[in-house]
């Protein structure tokens, strides 16, 4: 799997102006991210894509992101902290794990 790199909510770019591209298993990890940044049904060419708002406790919060990556294979999420603005995440796929935090950044 190749796709292109976000970055700060936009495709990053390398100093000719190309997209950048990354591989499978940075590829699967941003794809996990995305899901959980995205609010559900904003997402005009998947409504399903994302995660439903709400989860004020960490055990709510980490079912929600759960339940945003269902459709991806091998893949789990367990929250390690929560902000105001945000959620610590640890993301594993496989047997590699990340460590990500995840904002609600709106419609995409």
């Amino acid at each position: 799997m190749i796709d292109i790199k976000w970055q700060n909510g936009d495709l990053a770019v390398d100093d000719a102006g190309n997209a950048v591209p990354i591989g499978d298993t940075d590829a699967r990890f941003q794809r996990a991210l995305m899901r959980m940044t995205v609010p559900k049904g904003s997402f005009i060419y998947d409504r399903a894509l994302g995660v439903r708002s709400g989860g004020t406790d960490s055990r709510r919060r980490e079912l929600l992101l759960a339940e945003a990556l269902a459709d991806c294979p091998d893949t789990r999420v367990r929250v390690t902290g929560m902000t105001e603005n945000g959620t610590t995440v640890e993301i594993i796929i496989g047997g590699e794990s990340r460590t990500e935090e995840v904002r609600a950044y709106g419609n995409v």
